[in-house]
């Protein structure tokens, strides 16, 4: 049986020879892109974890911010919050990460790398007479992907992710996100993407990004 980690590094091995190989083309066109990368937009998501069997289903948003600072590189910005009430435990976390998108494009397409730095801090709650506990500190990730234009209004994106913590129990983790976006004016957009982390969960999103 294939497993969610096998399928993810098989898309992460997928996505690697995509990316370099495109990078080395050394093909940037200026032609605008259906996508969100090399845009300046501000955004909000609302979003629902399914644990799976490892605890109850969480609900959460976000607020997302990305700034093109070249041709080739965006820097990003990123709040989430994220609740989950259990029958055994309750947990609240929020995490604020920056990083940065390093991209190019061939022929409409935008292979990409991407990294952020961020902070996390946790608090977990249990019921009595235990005692809650709180955790927190820093985490990164670091992946690859590409961006692939469907129409002139819609663009999809899938990516392949690592994250770990360097200071705190955040266990070290590989993702896998596809989602898509369609522009319904010239200045917002609608994304919607699912987000599987290897056989533990898998997250819904659902949003919208206002270009400025």
């Amino acid at each position: 049986m294939i497993t969610t980690k096998q399928l993810i590094g098989a898309a992460a091995l997928g996505l690697a020879t995509f990316v370099t190989s495109s990078l080395n083309a050394q093909e940037i066109a200026n032609a605008s892109s259906s996508g969100l990368i090399g845009k300046r937009y501000a955004g909000a998501d609302f979003l629902i974890t399914d644990s799976r069997d490892l605890a109850d289903n969480s609900y959460g948003g976000s607020l997302v911010f990305n700034q093109p600072v070249s041709e080739v590189v965006d820097l990003t910005g990123s709040y989430s919050y994220d609740q989950m009430n259990g029958q055994a435990i309750d947990l609240t976390r929020n995490v604020l990460e920056v990083g940065a998108i390093y991209y190019s494009q061939l022929e409409g397409y935008k292979p990409f790398m991407s990294a952020s730095l961020g902070y996390a801090w946790d608090k977990w709650e249990f019921p009595a007479p235990l005692q809650g506990d709180n955790d927190e500190g820093f985490l990164y990730s670091i992946g690859l992907g590409v961006e692939v234009p469907l129409s002139d209004k819609t663009a999809a994106v899938g990516e392949v992710s690592y994250q770990d913590g360097m200071d705190s129990g955040e266990e070290d983790s590989w993702g896998l996100e596809v989602g898509l976006n369609h522009w319904i004016t010239e200045k917002v957009a609608l994304k919607a993407s699912v987000y599987v982390v290897e056989d533990d969960a898998v997250s819904f999103r659902l949003g919208a990004r206002f270009a400025f």
